[in-house]
């Protein structure tokens, strides 16, 4: 690893089964099922001694004033999943824990001040929570710089070990056996770590021993864990009792729509085949332009539930996209109504200019309007270069229904014919 280079990028957000409820932000919450271990919890009942692993009763007792919520590991996946495809086009390697730890590798990336500027407007948006931002040259650097930036902000860490040296040893993901062990050798900073040689750790704690003192160090020993990206998605809801009016149907198949819109719209794709399950029976369709907004989705999805007559009452209800493709890849239909944005149909443009050449997407500007000549009418030029000089511009005649032919053969449009 070259020394000084910070590559790695740490976005540190709340944890992902607190984002489930970012109405409750700013409120002591406990994550934790009854008379079970503690999962997580909000920076403000942590204020009260509440820790992750205690029991759920001893972190009733800390903070009774704490709203105490169920685990939901699913919903906690699906967001890690959602991050991490928001992040996956603005670095080939991308990891994300659903502790609420994202990082980027920023190696190779060309524009990286962009790609960390548009990592924090992403994990914002995904979890409703401002980031801290940590840039360091390996991951584990990385993190504890960005668990020390203000939220919002970015803490760049160009040479690890004096960032590390003064940090306490609780700083270590090691367990607690292993923080006493460390303790009792009187090992009380990274920097005490830092000093002692690799094996001699390694013959106190074992194989992370080794690992500690190089994390210690600053030599990064931890290598990311690249995400690769799913070729489908699913959303799907249980019901208990069993459901059989359409209108509940039709509420829950608009609700899974519209957590599948959110997430290809992190993703930057679009569902090009849909299938709807409710129980044993399904229904699916190929559609011609990819499907990514709720609209889209439950358009489809309604219609079939308004004429489905089900067997008998639904217990489970799953829309499956068992298709996606790139959303880049979507081919506007340039002149229907509502069809794209002004922006969405530019970007269309370029990319068929960057396939096929300049020449290929070209854009009027008035010349001579009253020209009799209608290769006089417009200079035409490549999109984007509207700031080139006009001499330098292509013209080329735009096809019209001449009124006048005479007076085209005369001015040498036509070719002369014979008389």
């Amino acid at each position: 690893m070259e020394p000084g280079r910070a590559r790695v990028c740490c976005g540190l957000t709340v944890h992902y089964e607190l984002a489930q409820r970012p109405d409750l932000y700013g409120r002591p919450v406990v994550v934790a099922a009854w008379r079970e271990h503690v999962v997580c919890a909000s920076p403000e009942a942590e204020n009260f001694g509440v820790r992750v692993g205690m029991r759920q009763r001893q972190a009733q007792q800390l903070c009774p004033d704490a709203v105490f919520l169920d685990p939901d590991p699913d919903a906690a996946g699906r967001l890690r999943e959602l991050v991490c495809a928001a992040l996956y086009d603005l670095s080939p390697v991308v990891e994300a824990r659903v502790d609420g730890c994202a990082w980027i590798d920023l190696d190779g990336v060309v524009q990286a001040t962009e790609a960390v500027r548009e990592m924090r407007r992403r994990l914002r948006q995904a979890t409703g929570a401002e980031p801290r931002l940590g840039l360091a040259p390996g991951p584990f650097c990385a993190r504890l710089a960005a668990a020390r930036a203000r939220p919002g902000r970015l803490l760049r860490v160009a040479d690890a070990a004096p960032f590390l040296a003064p940090l306490p040893i609780a700083e270590l993901d090691l367990e607690s056996w292993q923080l006493e062990q460390l303790d009792l050798l009187g090992l009380r900073t990274l920097a005490d770590v830092a000093r002692i040689g690799p094996r001699q750790l390694e013959s106190q704690l074992g194989k992370p021993g080794r690992l500690t003192v190089e994390r210690a160090r600053g030599q990064e020993p931890d290598r990311l864990t690249p995400w690769t990206p799913p070729v489908t998605t699913s959303a799907h809801r249980q019901f208990d009792p069993p459901v059989e009016e359409r209108e509940a149907l039709l509420f829950v198949a608009r609700a899974l729509c519209n957590d599948l819109a959110q997430e290809l719209a992190l993703r930057g794709a679009g569902a090009k085949q849909l299938r709807v399950r409710l129980d044993t029976e399904e229904r699916e369709s190929l559609v011609r332009h990819p499907l990514s907004s709720t609209a889209e989705l439950f358009g489809l999805v309604g219609a079939w539930l308004r004429e489905w007559q089900p067997a008998a009452p639904v217990e489970a209800m799953r829309v499956e996209l068992p298709l996606l493709e790139a959303a880049g890849r979507r081919q506007l239909r340039l002149w229907a109504r509502g069809d794209g944005s002004a922006d969405e149909v530019t970007a269309a443009l370029e990319r068929l200019q960057e396939r096929h050449g300049a020449e290929v997407a070209l854009q009027p500007e008035p010349a001579l309007p009253a020209s009799p000549v209608p290769s006089q009418r417009f200079h035409w030029h490549a999109l984007g270069a509207s700031d080139a000089p006009i001499s330098t511009r292509r013209s080329r005649p735009v096809p019209v229904i001449d009124e006048n032919p005479r007076l085209s053969r005369d001015l040498g449009f036509f070719p002369h014919r014979a008389p």
